[in-house]
This record gives C-alpha cells, sequence and structure tokens, in this order.
C-alpha cells in the first residue's frame, strides 16, 4: 500500500505502559511556551526561545496546518495520570513519494532521563512504520547534543554520517549528524 494512502487527518491517540501520546491544543499553550522558552530545550534547535505565549498559539496553527497537508504530525506527550503537556514529538518532511519522513522531539528538563522520551519515540516509531508505512525515518542531530544521539541510539537509529556547517543556525553554521532507521531495522528490532 502506498504512503499517500495512508494520510492522516487527525492525530490519533497513542499509549505507552504510562504515557498517553494526543493532539496538541490550546489548552497546551502554557506546557509549550515552558518547552520553547527553556534554553536547555531550546540550545540546539533550529529556532529561537519563545518570549511571549502568543508564539505557542502559532505553534499550535503551525502543527494543525502541517497535518492538514499531509507534511506533518505532532503529539503532546502526556503522563496518564496527568494530562498535562510534558513534551512533544512527531513526524515533519513527510515525503509520500520516498516513503520516508524526519522525526522530532523536545521534553521538559525535568522529566530528562525518566526513560519518557525512549518510550514516546517507541510508540510513534511503531504507528510510523506500521500504520504510516513509512520506508525511512530520519533524525538531523546537533552533534554536541549527546543526549538527544544516545537516545538515537538507544531505540536502533543508524549514524550515516556528518554534514558539515549543513545549517544556518542562531548565527552560525552548524554540522549535523543524519541518523536513520528503516522499516528492515524496525522489523529486526525484537524490543519493538
Amino acid at each position: 500500500m502506498s504512503l499517500a494512502n495512508k494520510s492522516i487527518t487527525e492525530v490519533p491517540v497513542l499509549t505507552t505502559e504510562n504515557l498517553i501520546l494526543r493532539a496538541i491544543d490550546e489548552k497546551d499553550l502554557a506546557g509549550l511556551f515552558a518547552i520553547f522558552s527553556s534554553e536547555p530545550v531550546m540550545q540546539f534547535m533550529d529556532v529561537e526561545r519563545f518570549t511571549n505565549i502568543s508564539e505557542a498559539a502559532q505553534m499550535v496553527t503551525f502543527f494543525r496546518e502541517k497535518l492538514s497537508i499531509g507534511e506533518g504530525i505532532r503529539w503532546a506527550i502526556c503522563l496518564k495520570d496527568n494530562d498535562q503537556l510534558i513534551g512533544t514529538c512527531g513526524f515533519h518532511h513527510i515525503s509520500p513519494t520516498h516513503y520516508k519522513c524526519e522525526i522530532g522531539y523536545d521534553l521538559l528538563p525535568a522529566f530528562w532521563g525518566k526513560g519518557i522520551m525512549t518510550n514516546a519515540l517507541h510508540a510513534i516509531l511503531q504507528f510510523g512504520f506500521e500504520q504510516m508505512n513509512f520506508n525511512r525515518i530520519e533524525a538531523i542531530v546537533d552533534p554536541i547534543n549527546t543526549k538527544s544521539y544516545a537516545l538515537l541510539d538507544r531505540l536502533g537509529f543508524q549514524r550515516e554520517g556528518l554534514h558539515r556547517q549543513s545549517f544556518f543556525e542562531k548565527g552560525r553554521f552548524v554540522d549535523v549528524y543524519i541518523y536513520s532507521m528503516l522499516q528492515g531495522d524496525y522489523k529486526n528490532e525484537l524490543h519493538f
């Protein structure tokens, strides 16, 4: 079945043992602002830190627009016992022609090191490979963001190489590591 036949019009609810992944909406503005105004979170992102909660509202609109045109899908990460957004994860740069996308994720620093993002990404990788029929899911990581690429290594992504000065971010050129997981890699991973 082609990826084009797998277009998603609504963000499905995904669950893990301790998480609920759901659509991001207006009740999440404070959580989004907390994440995207946090220096530790934003250190390696290609956008500037939020300074006004209206930027969080614009982000909700942006996520909805990307979903409506089939270019992205983003989930709110919430603990099962609390519906408050503590992070986000999802797919962007979806390419139906090439059966691929890029994965992205962020989490409030208070929740780092607790296995939350590992669990969340397990859920969306399963959805991406099994429901959306992706063949390739990519990740782009700043080489000094050791926590992010350690996460990708744990999940079974393969580091393909270094793109030197690939992006101009926050006034400087930055290198990035390119990671990928293929449909065959996913099927071979026993922990999924």
